[in-house]
C-alpha cells in the first residue's frame, strides 16, 4: 500500500507541468490533464488507509488529559504526570513535573486543583472534607464496597433448617443508610483505602438485636488483622438512637470489615444492623469536590458539608438552594429530593383534645390537626376539620387524687386516700396509705408523663404528638411516617415500701402493671422499656402485630429513680394504634 501511495504521489506531481493551471492546453492535451486529477482524487481517498502512525496527531488540548501523581518513592516524593483520557488520541502532553510532598492534603472545603498544584474552594453545590472522603448515599452500592457471604456452621440445629446457599445473602442500600441481611449468614461489606498518612474511620450505625452479631474490623494487605480493632464488637444501640463508631487508621492499605452474623430463633426474625455517614480520614488530597446529594445543598463557596433542605422545600443533586413546594397542593418531608402531592383529609389527621375542666366541672372538646399537615381539604371527599368547644362532664379523678371542689385534681394529702370521686379522708387507726399512681382516666396527660416522637431515619417528628388522651384510655398518635417512634414516658422518683415492710431483704418493693391492647394492619411492634437512675434504657419487653386486651404487670425490688418507656412503631404502611 505504502510504494503504490508514493508513486501516485510522484505521478501527481509530475501531472502538474510548470503553468498547467494557468494556461488552457490544445484538445489533445485534456485526456491526460483529466487523468492527473483522477490520480490526484485517488490519492487523496487512498491517503485515509494510512495507518494512524504515519499521521500527524493533533496537539493535546486540557479537556483531552487529566494529571494524576505517581507513586511516592522512598523520600516520599512524587512527580505529577498527565494521563491521556479514554479514546483520545494527540499529542504534546505536559512534561512531568516535581509534585506536593505526599502527606499534603487540603483543608476542609477545598480541593487540590492539579495544573497549578494549589487548594482552591469548593464552588457552591458541592463539598469536600479536604482530606476525607464521605459515604451518604446509599441508592446503590458505592464504587469499591463489596459483599461476600458465606454459611459459618457453628448453629445448634438440624441441617435440613440451614441454608442452601448465602449467595443472596448481602448488605442491603437503603437511600440513606444500608441494611445488613436478615438471616443466618455471614455476611461482610468490604471497602479498602489506601492512605498516605494516619487518619481514621467513623460511621453511624443502629444496633438494637443480640439475636445478630455485629463486628467491625480491619485487615492489612496481607490479611492481617489490625491491633486498632481489638475491641471489635459494635455495642448495641438503644431503639430509635444512632450510636457512633470511630477506629485510627494507620498510614498503607486498610481493608475495613462491617460483618454480621444472624441467630434465627424459630420463627422470629433478627432485626438487621444499619450503618450510615462513612467518613474516612487521610487520604492525602482530593482533586474534586463532591455534589450535594439531593435533598441537600451548600449555598458558600468552601463548604464541608451540605445543609439539608427544610419541610416542604426539595433540591436535586449538586444544589445551591432548595426549591420550595406549592404550597397548597404539595408537600415534602426534611430533606427531600422532590415534592409529593398532599393527599385529601382524612379523620386519621386529627386528634382530639379536653381542656381542663372548669369550675363547673366541665371539659372542653377541642380537634386539632396533626402537625405538620400534610393533607389537604379542599379536595374532593376530603373532611373537614370538626367544630370543637363542645362541653361534656369531666372525667372523676384518678385514686390518690380529688379536686376538691376546684377545677384540677390534687394528690391526697399524707396520711390521706381517695378513689379518685371521693374527698380524701384520713386511713384508719393501725393502716397507712398503699402509696402508688393509678391512672384510669385520661383528661390530660399526667404532670409526670410526656410523650414524643422519634423517626429512626432522623427526620424530624418532634411537632407531633406521639399519645394523645383519649378519656377512659391514652392511645398511640398517627406519626409522620413509617418507622416513627411514638414515646410515652413516666418518670417515678422512687419507692417506698409499708413500714411492715422495712428492712425485708429481697421483698417486693413495688410494681407496675398496665392494660394494653394493639391494633396493626400491617407490622408493628410495642417496647415497654426502663431505666433505673437515668443510666441506660433497656427493653423489658415486646409484642408485635395484633394482640387482644392484656395486662402486664413487673416486679419492682429495688428502691431508685425509675423511668418507664412505651414505644410503639408501625414498620410497613397501614394505620396501627395502641391502647391503654
Amino acid at each position: 500500500m505504502l510504494p503504490r501511495a508514493r508513486a501516485l504521489a510522484r505521478g501527481r506531481g509530475r501531472g502538474r507541468l510548470p503553468g498547467a493551471s494557468r494556461r488552457r492546453l490544445p484538445l489533445s492535451s485534456s485526456p491526460a490533464w483529466l487523468c492527473c486529477w483522477a490520480l490526484a482524487a485517488c490519492q487523496a481517498a487512498w491517503a485515509g488507509d494510512l495507518p494512524s502512525s504515519s499521521r500527524p496527531l493533533p496537539p493535546c488540548q486540557e479537556k483531552d488529559y487529566h494529571f494524576e501523581y505517581t507513586e511516592c518513592d522512598s523520600s516520599g516524593s512524587r512527580w505529577r504526570v498527565a494521563i491521556p483520557n479514554s479514546a483520545v488520541d494527540c499529542s504534546g502532553l505536559p512534561d512531568p513535573v516535581r509534585g506536593k510532598e505526599c502527606t499534603f492534603s487540603c483543608a476542609s472545603g477545598e480541593y487540590l486543583e492539579m495544573k497549578n498544584q494549589v487548594c482552591s474552594k469548593c464552588g457552591e453545590g458541592t463539598y469536600s472534607l479536604g482530606s476525607g472522603i464521605k459515604f451518604d448515599e446509599w441508592d446503590e452500592l458505592p464504587t469499591g464496597f463489596s459483599n461476600v457471604a458465606t454459611f459459618m456452621d457453628t448453629v445448634v440445629g438440624p441441617s435440613d433448617s440451614r441454608p442452601v446457599g448465602c449467595n443472596n445473602s448481602s448488605w442491603i442500600p437503603r437511600g440513606n443508610y444500608i441494611e445488613s441481611n436478615r438471616d443466618d449468614c455471614t455476611v461482610s461489606l468490604i471497602y479498602a483505602v489506601h492512605l498516605k498518612k494516619s487518619g481514621y474511620v467513623s460511621f453511624e450505625y443502629q444496633y438494637v438485636d443480640n439475636n445478630i452479631f455485629f463486628e467491625f474490623f480491619i485487615q492489612n494487605d496481607q490479611c492481617q488483622e489490625m491491633d486498632t480493632t481489638a475491641d471489635k464488637w459494635v455495642k448495641l444501640t438503644d431503639n430509635g438512637e444512632w450510636g457512633s463508631h470511630s477506629v485510627m487508621l494507620k498510614s498503607g492499605t486498610n481493608i475495613l470489615y462491617w460483618r454480621t452474623t444472624g441467630i434465627l430463633m424459630g420463627s422470629k426474625a433478627v432485626k438487621p444492623v444499619l450503618v450510615k455517614n462513612i467518613t474516612i480520614e487521610g487520604v492525602a488530597y482530593t482533586s474534586e469536590c463532591f455534589p450535594c446529594k439531593p435533598g441537600t445543598f451548600s449555598d458558600k463557596p468552601g463548604s464541608f458539608n451540605c445543609q439539608v433542605c427544610p419541610r416542604n422545600t426539595y433540591s436535586e443533586k449538586g444544589a445551591k438552594e432548595c426549591i420550595k413546594c406549592a404550597e397548597d397542593s404539595q408537600f415534602s418531608e426534611e430533606g427531600s429530593s422532590e415534592c409529593m402531592e398532599r393527599p385529601p383529609c382524612t379523620t386519621k389527621d386529627y386528634f382530639q383534645i379536653h381542656t381542663p375542666c372548669d369550675e363547673e366541672g366541665k371539659t372542653q372538646i377541642m380537634y386539632k390537626w396533626i402537625e405538620p399537615k400534610i393533607c389537604w381539604e379542599d379536595l374532593t371527599d376530603a373532611i373537614r376539620l370538626p367544630p370543637s368547644g363542645e362541653k361534656k362532664d369531666c372525667p372523676p379523678c384518678n385514686p390518690g387524687f380529688y379536686n376538691n371542689g376546684s377545677s384540677s385534681c390534687h394528690p391526697c394529702p399524707p396520711g390521706t386516700f381517695s378513689d379518685g370521686t371521693k374527698e380524701c379522708r384520713p386511713c384508719p387507726a393501725g393502716t397507712e396509705p398503699a402509696l402508688g399512681f393509678e391512672y384510669k382516666w385520661w383528661n390530660v396527660l399526667p404532670g409526670n408523663m410526656k410523650t414524643s416522637c422519634f423517626n429512626v431515619g432522623n427526620s424530624k417528628c418532634d411537632g407531633m404528638n406521639g399519645w394523645e388522651v383519649a378519656g377512659d384510655h391514652i392511645q398511640s398518635g398517627a406519626g409522620g411516617s413509617d418507622n416513627d417512634y411514638l414515646i410515652l414516658n413516666l418518670h417515678i422518683p422512687g419507692f417506698k415500701p409499708p413500714t411492715s415492710m422495712t428492712g425485708a431483704m429481697g421483698s417486693e418493693l413495688g410494681r407496675i402493671t398496665f392494660v394494653f391492647e394493639t391494633l396493626c394492619s400491617a407490622d408493628c411492634i410495642l417496647y415497654f422499656m426502663m431505666d433505673i437512675n437515668r443510666k441506660s434504657t433497656n427493653v423489658v419487653e415486646s409484642w408485635g402485630g395484633t394482640k387482644e386486651k392484656q395486662a402486664y404487670t413487673h416486679i419492682i425490688f429495688k428502691n431508685a429513680t425509675f423511668t418507664f418507656t412505651w414505644a410503639f412503631q408501625r414498620t410497613n404502611e397501614g394505620q396501627d394504634t395502641v391502647h391503654q
